[in-house]
């Protein structure tokens, strides 16, 4: 077997054991929350990183728990050892938090839906092109068939018991919405708005200055036929040398801060129609023409409607989680190892 074949194949487990990880976070909404803090029982003896109100948490699990919080990327590097730690501790706090939650859960009577939790478990099996692939991928995340289970079931229960206790009560009405938007009408402005069209003619960082004076020799050129009176955006489209030129120049509507600073002071000192002289960047040589000028405007309630309440109700979906966890931590033995 060749070097590449043997690093493919760990690459593919990798994959796999990710896949494995992460599969079940395809339930819904409530369910990213739910799995999100839930836990998996791992095989074998391991070493007990912590108890919940005497229920084990193996240092497995929060090893999982840490795999779900490493960026994508960290696999093909190495990340340093104080990165590790600070992952470890958000992985045990997550961990602790879904313990907390699935056991008040259970106690206030929750199950997992048993055809619920077999479709999943057969969604992730049929996530692997062979069976023994989600088995091995299984045995290295230190995991059985029936602990994956468990982790699906548990799963189910948290995500119940948030949707019951806080989805199902943070929810605003078009009445709650409209209301705080009345009182607070000042977050809802659009601010002042230009609308350019631009020639750039680029110049290269490594450009010799022989080079950066042809740029600015035809810039020039363009300013001149601009200003004999030829048509800006059909001189934009077969000359400029940005990806608007496909757009005859035309930058779109534009606030304080999304331009270039050259670019907006140039604009500052232009009435609607008027072109600007040559304007040079670290990118090159510029002419522009103000096209339109939109003044702040008021936005209305229908407008903003969706976003707000996305906005507010995850801020209370969180506050109110945040609380039930506070509360359960209070009255709970936790102990670290």
């Amino acid at each position: 077997m060749s070097k590449n074949n043997i690093n493919d194949k760990g690459v593919r487990m990798k994959n796999l054991i990710r896949i494995l990880l992460t599969a079940i976070l395809v339930l819904s909404f409530y369910a990213l929350h739910a799995i999100r803090y839930t836990l998996s029982y791992a095989a074998g003896e391991q070493k007990i990183a912590a108890s919940v109100n005497g229920e084990n948490i193996l240092e497995g699990e929060v090893q999982m728990a840490v795999n779900r919080l490493r960026p994508a990327g960290a696999y093909h590097g190495r990340v340093s050892d104080e990165k590790m730690e600070e992952l470890r501790k958000s992985a045990l706090a997550s961990v602790i938090e879904g313990e907390l939650l699935y056991q008040e859960g259970k106690r206030r009577g929750l199950a997992a839906k048993k055809s619920e939790a077999k479709e999943l478990f057969n969604k992730n099996k049929e996530a692997f092109k062979k069976k023994k692939d989600f088995y091995n991928a299984l045995e290295k995340t230190g995991l059985t068939e029936e602990s994956f289970r468990k982790l699906i079931e548990k799963g189910f229960i948290v995500r119940d018991f948030l949707k019951q206790e806080v989805e199902d009560k943070i929810k605003l009405s078009d009445a709650d919405l409209e209301d705080y938007y009345n009182k607070n009408k000042g977050k809802f402005v659009s601010p002042d708005k230009i609308r350019l069209r631009e020639i750039s003619v680029s110049v290269s960082p490594t450009a010799t200055q022989e080079e950066r004076e042809e740029k600015k020799k035809k810039a020039e050129d363009l300013l001149k036929k601009i200003k004999a009176g030829e048509d800006f955006a059909g001189l934009a489209y077969n000359y400029s040398e940005d990806d608007y030129r496909v757009k005859s120049g035309d930058l779109g509507l534009s606030h304080k801060g999304r331009l270039m600073p050259e670019l907006e002071d140039a604009a500052s000192k232009l009435n609607v129609g008027e072109t600007s002289g040559l304007i040079e960047t670290i990118y090159g040589y510029h002419i522009i023409r103000l096209e339109e000028k939109k003044p702040e405007e008021q936005l209305d309630f229908a407008e903003v409607r969706d976003s707000l309440k996305k906005e507010l109700e995850t801020k209370r979906y969180n506050e109110a989680k945040e609380a039930i966890v506070k509360a359960l931590k209070e009255k709970a033995k936790i102990e670290i190892y």
